[in-house]
């Protein structure tokens, strides 16, 4: 089988968005290539080889991806009604597997960006969707995790998948999945709604307290209830793998710290701040990890996760009875009992990126906010407020004390309003009379999550989110407390 690549396929590939910058210069070849109908199914890879992905392209037109095309997701389709093992140019095989109602033509569908083909299409008289996954590796479960779960009803309804099987290994990695499309906003939309509304009773005047209370009333019932979809949800996952390994709390706490170590000089280093600032962050980090690998170990639950838990991966409908709640793009790290990370998962992990996207989407709505009322930009405004709670006055022009007291309020308001929704979240996934917050299993967790963030920050050069989650770093220093 010839290796180089069709020119225009090589073109396709240095302008795709989906593609890191740095692997689209190039150069490419083709590791191996099948026909399905219309559609040229190429595996193709970087000239280092590190990485394998998967680009189906129009066969008459080599030029174009076939995905997110009527014709391609026919064929997907009939491929998998008919059970079809398709061999490739390199003597491996890629196998369809599922029975989805017959294919009736394209949906309307605007997915955004994203590092997978997604397309809506009509099965049976239903929506559906197909997505093709372009980096090909045996670490995509979300096929067999929907297969587990779907009949729970918390997760999307699988009807099909594909996969690429190697001939010599019989290793089998996951190229496209289809499923019933789940209805819904992510979790974010109900919670922007609400805080957004709180920013006018604040300008009439309202309290700070009195603003949270009106705007909340419509979450006090429906919160709760997230948090024990999610708890049922890891409760049936538990069920259907089965025991899971004691989580390895100490090598944890040994990586972490090894991170938070690793992350100091970048801190250090980050001249955008005063060096006191920076300080101040490093220690923040240091120190908490110091506290909390010095507490009582506590309780360290174990057991699968969903793995990528954002707010926009919580789908809530609104119904009658209150909201229909669905959890996508699942992300399980490890399903295999003989798989050495299946034990390095807890249930809390969910919680705690959960919750961190929450405190997240609040800065960010605390920054829009401050847009609008200061006239001041995002990254700015973020700067100022890391330097705030750091205790250092600003050290850019405007910032009088009427300007710095409009962004304080702004900011106590937004975080009382994130604290509230964390605990009605929070009171309704855990045990009753159980305060998961001030374990110190939470709390690694969490310090985890934050160094975490903080690295792609810095990996990606993102001041915006580098200053949002230094802040919350500083803010780690504070233990858990009451609303106060």
């Amino acid at each position: 089988m010839r290796t180089d690549i069709p020119a225009d396929v090589t073109t396709l590939l240095r302008t795709a968005p989906w593609l890191d910058e740095a692997l689209r210069r190039g150069p490419f070849r083709v590791l191996d290539q099948a026909v399905l109908g219309p559609s040229r199914l190429l595996v193709v890879a970087p000239a280092d080889g590190a990485a394998r992905y998967f680009v189906p392209v129009l066969d008459a037109d080599p030029g174009r991806e076939a995905t997110r095309t009527a014709d391609h997701d026919r064929a997907v389709v009939q491929a998998l009604r008919d059970g079809l093992r398709l061999p490739t140019a390199a003597g491996n095989v890629v196998e369809f597997d599922g029975g989805p109602p017959p294919y009736r033509g394209p949906l309307p569908f605007a997915p955004g960006w994203s590092s997978n083909a997604l397309s809506l299409v009509d099965l049976g008289g239903a929506a559906h969707v197909h997505k093709a996954y372009r980096r090909m590796s045996a670490g995509t479960r979300e096929p067999r995790m929907m297969r587990l779960m779907g009949p729970g009803g918390r997760t999307q309804r699988w009807v099909g998948d594909y996969h690429y099987v190697e001939r010599d290994t019989g290793r089998r990695l996951p190229l496209g999945v289809v499923y019933a499309y789940a209805d819904g906003d992510g979790l974010d939309l109900p919670l922007r709604h609400s805080i957004r509304a709180m920013w006018p009773l604040l300008a009439d005047g309202v309290g700070v307290a009195g603003a949270v209370d009106t705007v909340q009333r419509g979450l006090v019932d429906r919160l709760p209830e997230a948090g024990r979809f999610l708890r049922a949800f890891h409760d049936e996952l538990a069920d259907r793998l089965g025991p899971a390994p004691d989580f390895p709390a100490e090598r944890f706490v040994a990586e972490t710290a090894t991170r938070v170590a690793r992350l100091g000089p970048l801190i250090l280093a980050d001249d955008r701040h005063p060096g006191p600032v920076r300080a101040a962050v490093a220690a923040a980090l240091a120190d908490e990890l110091d506290r909390q690998a010095a507490a009582a170990p506590g309780s360290w639950p174990s057991g699968a996760t969903h793995g990528d838990l954002h707010l926009s991966h919580f789908l809530r409908a609104e119904t009658g009875a209150g909201w229909r709640m669905c959890l996508i793009d699942l992300s399980t790290p490890a399903v295999d009992p003989a798989d050495p990370d299946r034990a390095d998962q807890s249930p809390w992990q969910d919680l705690v990126s959960l919750l961190r996207g929450l405190e997240i989407f609040t800065a960010d709505e605390f920054a829009h906010q401050a847009a609008i009322e200061l006239d001041v930009d995002g990254d700015e405004t973020c700067r100022t407020a890391l330097l705030v709670t750091a205790g250092h006055p600003p050290d850019t022009a405007g910032w009088t004390a009427d300007r710095l007291a409009v962004l304080r309020r702004s900011q106590a308001a937004a975080q009382l309003w994130a604290r509230r929704v964390r605990r009605l979240l929070i009171a309704g996934y855990a045990d009753p009379g159980t305060e998961p917050e001030r374990q110190p299993a939470w709390r690694m967790f969490r310090l985890r999550r934050l160094v975490h963030e903080l690295d792609y920050a810095y990996a990606h050069d993102m001041p915006y989110h580098a200053a949002i989650n230094l802040r919350h770093a500083l803010e780690t220093l504070r233990p858990a407390t009451g609303e106060g």
